[in-house]
């Protein structure tokens, strides 16, 4: 039975964050993880300061299965099945150690070892601890728990002591816990209510929704099911509204921008599902922008079908309809702001937004055009005659017809920061006549000072420069 436990499909980071929600029920404000590269030998270590367990609670948690799914539990508590604390440890090591000390108790301690159950052919569950500093580091605490694992074979495999190469290796996995961490516990570091240190580094929180940004969008919040479930729909900025450019690998998170699309499911604030449409929704490039907090209860663990892992969860199916509206709204908007490259999707007074090309759709299938009504290209158009008009519309649709998409597409996909900014490197000096020479023609038009400003706010690419439509005259 216990053989079988370990093949439930946990990884290094998603068993040791099963083991910090034991940490955070038990009521733990601070958690020390220790992982240790020596070889073979290379342990890990976790230790909280929650209430301990006396010598009975031990024994009874480190039973498989030690209570129902179906059991009432703590709003607070992250646990399901009682089998957290087991299948994770032994999914990554074939010992593993319990050390519990309850308020104004003692230190008591117990041990599965999978290698003594197969040579004793029994079910014992060991009083042993092999490294007795462990004992004596609890004692010294007011109360908590430490899980200690050994014979990690699962992580170390062939890994040897002494080879650069293996123990960078293991340096990577210890990073990916990082990451991990800070990202399914990120609610409880960012209000301070958990501290988590990694080998003497404490852990910064990853916001998935960047919610410190100001481009980011906060759609309108919606409750279902009288109040149990709170969603937040966010539309992330374009890339290049970031305020500092190393945001954008940080806020791709462990998989990238793509991956993390979608539903954020959360229970208890802890998250377990870190952008998915649930099966409602494709994975689009033009959709990366939006990733949507859904908060839940414990209470509803069965019709969300949460697994032992706390590593998937599906909307029951009198919830999908709702799912399906809130996530093609946010699907549009965030597909607006990435076309819109970038652009907060608010447009001043009556004036709309005048772009240089245009999306047209013929025959079903979508076309890029040269906006006509541009008032550059206007002009321009207005000022040629005769040959020369037939040669520049020949032109112009020379370009719309040779647009590269698919290489755009793909670029944009692939190295979205190489992207160049329109006029990126062009002085002031270039674009300062252009705007001059128009506000002139609009004033001669007879608009005002504050119309014509508020126009060239509104129109490609000179929306690109409001510090220089602020230097235009205000008369």
């Amino acid at each position: 039975m216990l053989e079988t436990l370990r093949s439930i499909g946990y990884t290094l980071d998603t068993a040791v964050a099963d083991i910090i929600d034991n940490s955070i029920a038990a009521g733990a404000t601070d958690v020390q993880l220790e992982i240790v590269w020596q070889g073979q030998q290379s342990t890990l270590t976790l230790s909280d300061n929650g209430r301990g367990m006396s010598p009975e609670a031990l024994r009874e948690a480190m039973r498989p299965g030690s209570r129902h799914p179906g059991q009432v539990r703590h709003k607070d508590d992250l646990g399901r099945f009682g089998l957290g604390l087991k299948t994770a440890s032994f999914s990554q090591c074939r010992r593993f150690t319990v050390l519990s000390k309850p308020q104004a108790g003692e230190v008591t301690f117990r041990c599965w070892d999978l290698d003594y159950v197969n040579e004793a052919k029994a079910w014992n569950l060991l009083c042993h601890v092999s490294d007795e500093s462990l004992v004596e580091q609890l004692a010294a605490q007011p109360q908590g728990t430490i899980v200690f694992w050994e014979k990690m074979d699962r992580l170390v495999g062939n890994l040897q002591l002494g080879n650069s190469k293996h123990e960078a290796l293991f340096g990577q996995y210890v990073k990916m816990v990082e990451h991990h961490l800070a990202m399914v516990f990120h609610r409880y570091l960012e209000d301070n209510s958990l501290t988590i240190y990694v080998n003497g580094e404490k852990l910064s929180p990853w916001d998935p929704f960047l919610t410190a940004e100001p481009f980011t969008q906060r759609l309108i919040d919606e409750t279902l099911l009288s109040g149990q479930v709170v969603i937040r729909p966010y539309i992330l900025p374009h890339h290049r509204r970031l305020s500092h450019p190393d945001l954008f690998e940080e806020a791709g998170g462990l998989r990238g921008w793509g991956a993390h699309q979608g539903f954020y499911i959360y229970r208890n604030r802890r998250l377990l599902v870190a952008g998915d449409w649930l099966g409602l929704f494709r994975r689009e490039e033009h959709c990366k922008l939006a990733r949507i907090m859904v908060d839940l209860p414990n209470t509803l663990d069965d019709a969300w079908q949460i697994d032992i892992r706390k590593a998937q969860s599906f909307p029951p199916t009198t919830l999908q309809g709702d799912f399906k509206r809130i996530g093609t709204h946010a699907r549009t908007r965030a597909v607006e702001v990435y076309r819109a490259r970038g652009r907060k999707l608010k447009h001043t007074h009556s004036i709309g937004f005048t772009p240089v090309w245009q999306e047209n759709v013929r025959l079903g299938q979508r076309h890029y055009t040269i906006n006509r009504q541009h008032p550059l290209v206007k002009d321009l158009l207005e000022k040629s005659k005769g040959q020369s008009s037939a040669l520049l519309h020949a032109v112009l649709r020379m370009c719309e017809e040779t647009i590269p998409v698919p290489l755009i597409v793909l670029s944009e996909a692939e190295k979205p920061r190489e992207q160049a900014v329109p006029y990126e490197n062009v002085g002031d000096e270039e674009i300062m006549p252009l705007l001059q020479d128009l506000f002139k023609d609009f004033r001669a038009a007879g608009r005002s000072a504050a119309d014509v400003r508020q126009m060239l706010l509104n129109m490609e690419p000179f929306n690109y420069f409001p510090h220089l439509i602020d230097k235009l005259p205000n008369a």
